[in-house]
């Protein structure tokens, strides 16, 4: 007669389990600070936080009634020009809502 081998392997159903591997490479064995020691993350902190600059801008840009004719005018005659000319809108209108507001104290007042 032949000798045969018997392996878990070569049965249909098997035994069922779920491990896989060998005793010592279990995480929680002897080998658990040597695998920690592997897969511990190293991060370098800069001596100074790196700050971005502040950025300014409009939230709204783009969306407004007079959207088309300011990015239009802005786009013809440049932005330097440009900025020049809104400043001295904004001013006389500032001056302008000064004096309405003068006028309307001195109606409240006399």
């Amino acid at each position: 007669m032949a000798a045969t081998s018997i392996s878990a392997a070569n049965l249909k159903g098997g035994f069922g389990s779920s491990f896989h591997g060998s005793w010592g490479s279990s995480t929680m064995g002897e080998d658990h600070h040597a695998l920690m020691a592997k897969s511990a993350v190293r991060v370098k902190v800069a001596s100074k936080p790196v700050r971005c600059q502040p950025m300014m801008k409009n939230v709204n840009e783009g969306k407004g009634l007079f959207a088309p004719i300011v990015v239009v005018t802005r786009n013809l005659i440049g932005k330097k020009p440009f900025n020049q000319l809104r400043g001295k809108a904004i001013a006389l209108h500032s001056q302008n809502s000064a004096s309405r507001l003068e006028r309307m104290q001195s109606k409240d007042k006399g």
